[in-house]
């Protein structure tokens, strides 16, 4: 077919690229024994059940059962096709693809989602050289006031938009992009004469993907003190401007800054999340390098679901005002939906965005972050502070609105810990009197403890391990031929389809047997659906429950074929006396040669073993 890519790169560029680095753009893994683990970024987890084997080059979640090569990762976590995955990775590797029989036109049509995150690239080149240029100089004394240094704008790829309508259009189109594809990646939409720039007159922020590797969106601002010459007839520009959602940029599932601040967030296990771009990076200019923000919307529950393949504990830097009170209850419910336990809240001074306190300098900062307060002390706070505690009315008054607070708290005693600390002191009453009438109040609605999920398995463990002794040791038998082939005995060439019971393993048999050269992905591709695939591609890389040297081995392929001898000596000792008076001479003659000769196999089988261990 015209325009594929060649067979012979994607095999090479799939034995060339490190698994551990691609995954690990994702989530943060961590060495177990042979193996690599961390927390699954395709569902929500508290314990790590995802497992990479670099070796192999695949990966596996006990949890949720996805698994596959490197190719299958990427489609996975950024929605691509086959082909797009593999233009990624070899993006993101340095490796040059060829194609068969590819003409101009297919070149330019294969792969969309891989054009348009090269448009949005070369986006992002263009504005940042014009930072730079004569008609950047405003732009730079703006950032030059903000406290940053070309070395930063550099460092954050931070660039320039020109005030012109269709500048960044004619560039692009002059890099072989078309029409459709600069506006579908979001950098333009359609005017009366055609497309016209959806940045103008503003200093740009690119905005990576989840991985960090690609530019996918930016937020531009409008210069304080320039008045743009493209903007609206009517009223006045926004303040700031954001890349539209597309197909290759979800506002709800990218946090600005995260490719920069990944190292601090698992450093810290915390990761704060500010509101603006320049908060962001005026943080980090400060020394604190593990701050992101949202671009340009609300958190969402995918937000902390990235956040949670990270850092255990999300802050939120909030004014202390009913905004922030209700941004702190929406963040813990959200919170609560991904699994995360820990919110916090940095409270800002009124009138003071994060920006701001970066720019009194890193000593500053730091003292403010020793004020960070958990998301329910943050609400009480301000409950209480609206409240009037100097009469005893206004004191039950002022207590009994954190019930509400109080009541989803599921842990009792961390609860009271609360109602001690943080309510009592404040309305100088007693604790117990406090908690006793919350218990009263909530009785209808008793919490149960949140840790009422079943128990999982352990962690990379095989959560189907059969009960079974028979099909226990098919099961071990099949993972040692799949991970330590090397350590097969001679014995192996004995073992047939007989030996096991279950259809699913002698299904595995048949491929490896079929594979002699041992490759998984050979023997993945003889099996005949994706179920067995998943289930083969799991015993794979789950751990092994034997130990790991030929004499071990060696007893269990024994044990297996001893088994399957001891199955038909019981079939045929039934046949000769259940079934005696049906059977004819010869047959019985026969029955009884076979049982002899079985006999004999598993004694020498028996006697192999015993020698085995001397």
């Amino acid at each position: 077919m015209a325009g594929r890519i060649s067979d012979a790169d994607i095999q090479a560029l799939r034995e060339r690229a490190d698994i551990a680095a691609v995954v690990g753009d994702y989530t943060a893994l961590k060495r177990a024994g042979t193996r690599l683990k961390g927390l699954c970024p395709f569902h929500s987890e508290r314990t790590p059940s995802f497992t990479v084997d670099q070796a192999r080059g695949l990966y596996h979640c006990f949890g949720c059962d996805e698994g596959g090569d490197v190719y299958g990762f990427l489609m996975r976590v950024e929605a691509l096709s086959f082909p797009e995955a593999v233009e990624r990775l070899a993006r993101l590797t340095g490796y040059e693809l060829t194609y068969e029989e590819l003409s101009p036109g297919q070149r330019r049509a294969l792969g969309r989602r891989t054009r348009l995150t090269d448009c949005v690239g070369e986006a992002a080149s263009y504005f940042h050289a014009l930072l730079f240029e004569e008609q950047g100089a405003a732009a730079r004394d703006y950032l030059k006031q903000r406290g940053l240094s070309r070395e930063h704008a550099e460092h954050f790829r931070i660039g320039w938009a020109p005030d012109r309508w269709d500048a960044l259009v004619r560039h692009l189109s002059g890099q072989g992009f078309s029409q459709d594809e600069i506006a579908a990646a979001g950098l333009a939409s359609k005017g009366a004469r055609g497309l016209i720039d959806r940045f103008r007159g503003r200093v740009v922020f690119p905005i990576f993907d989840a991985g960090g590797r690609d530019v996918v969106a930016f937020g531009g601002r409008i210069l304080p003190t320039v008045e743009l010459q493209t903007g609206p007839r009517d009223g006045e520009a926004p303040k700031y401007i954001n890349s539209p959602e597309s197909e290759v940029y979800t506002k709800s599932k990218i946090l600005y800054g995260l490719n920069w601040a990944r190292a601090e967030v698992q450093r810290r296990d915390t990761v704060l999340v500010v509101e603006g771009y320049m908060d962001v990076i005026g943080l980090h200019v400060a020394g604190v390098r593990h701050a992101v923000a949202t671009c340009g919307t609300s958190l969402t529950a995918e937000h902390f679901r990235l956040v949670e393949k990270f850092a255990r504990r999300v802050v939120l830097a909030l004014d202390a005002d009913d905004a922030g009170f209700a941004a702190a209850d929406r963040a813990r419910a959200l919170a609560e939906e991904a699994g995360i336990r820990e919110v916090g809240v940095l409270p800002l001074p009124a009138d003071t965005d994060p920006a701001d306190l970066a720019s009194e300098g890193t000593d500053a900062v730091e003292r403010a972050l020793g004020g960070i307060q958990t998301a329910v002390e943050f609400q009480i706070g301000h409950l209480m502070r609206g409240a009037d505690t100097s009469t005893p009315e206004g004191q039950i008054e002022a207590y009994r609105q954190t019930f509400p607070l109080l009541a989803r708290i599921a842990d009792r005693a961390l609860r009271y810990r609360y109602v001690r600390d943080v309510v009592a002191p404040v309305v100088r009453l007693s604790a117990d009197r406090i908690e006793a009438e919350l218990d009263q109040e909530t009785s209808r609605q008793a919490h149960a403890p949140a840790a009422l999920v079943p128990a999982g398995p352990a962690p990379g463990a095989d959560p189907g391990l059969p009960r079974d002794p028979q099909l226990r040791l098919e099961r071990q038998v099949l993972q040692v031929a799949l991970q330590l082939p090397e350590l097969l005995p001679a014995e192996w060439h004995e073992v047939d389809e007989d030996c096991f019971t279950a259809a699913a393993s002698k299904t595995l048999l048949a491929a490896l047997r079929a594979t002699p050269d041992g490759s998984l992905d050979a023997v993945l591709d003889r099996l005949p659906d994706d179920d067995a695939r998943t289930r083969v591609r799991r015993l794979a890389l789950a751990e092994l429950t034997v130990d790991p040297d030929e004499s071990a081995v060696s007893e269990l392929i024994g044990r297996l074929r001893a088994r399957a001898i001891d199955r038909r000596i019981t079939e045929i000792v039934e046949r000769l006396t259940a079934g005696a008076e049906q059977l004819t001479t010869e047959e019985r003659r026969r029955l009884s040669a076979e049982h002899y000769d079985l006999r004999r196999q598993r004694d020498a089988i028996v006697e192999g073993r015993h020698a085995a261990r001397l």
